[in-house]
């Protein structure tokens, strides 16, 4: 099982952003994996490509439509709080959506992570994938 970050989300979706081109190669590596995501991540992604990067609503269809048909979407609100607590705990400064996705990961025993934020690698046991 691999966990897939809103970040890599949307570099996969968006053909401008930073890094689409490694994360179109991600992809193709670990198509035939069993891919994870957090309830979370599909607003989390949506509301970046709709307010921050002011993508057209097809656009944001497709997205919508494609995470929630092709991935293994968990029901986690009870992991939220542990997220929560693991915010606190963190050496560094650590967003909350971030702090819960490591939460979930521990609990279920998720070890891989697609992702370009670089304070997953900071995690014991979780290998970032980018």
């Amino acid at each position: 099982m691999i966990f897939l970050d809103a970040n890599f989300m949307i570099n996969l979706y968006i053909k401008e952003h930073e890094y689409h081109d490694r994360a179109v190669k991600i992809w193709n590596n670990i198509r035939e994996h069993e891919k994870i995501v957090s309830n979370l991540i599909i607003p989390e992604v949506i509301t970046v490509l709709n307010v921050k990067l002011k993508q057209h609503k097809d656009l944001l269809k497709k997205v919508f439509y494609d995470m929630t048909n092709n991935f293994i979407i968990l029901n986690d609100t009870d992991s939220y709080y542990k997220g929560f607590l693991k915010v606190l705990e963190h050496e560094k400064r650590l967003p909350l959506f971030d702090g819960i996705y490591i939460a979930i990961m521990k609990d279920l025993g998720i070890k891989e992570i697609v992702s370009f934020d670089k304070h997953f690698d900071n995690e014991n046991g979780i290998v970032r994938i980018h």
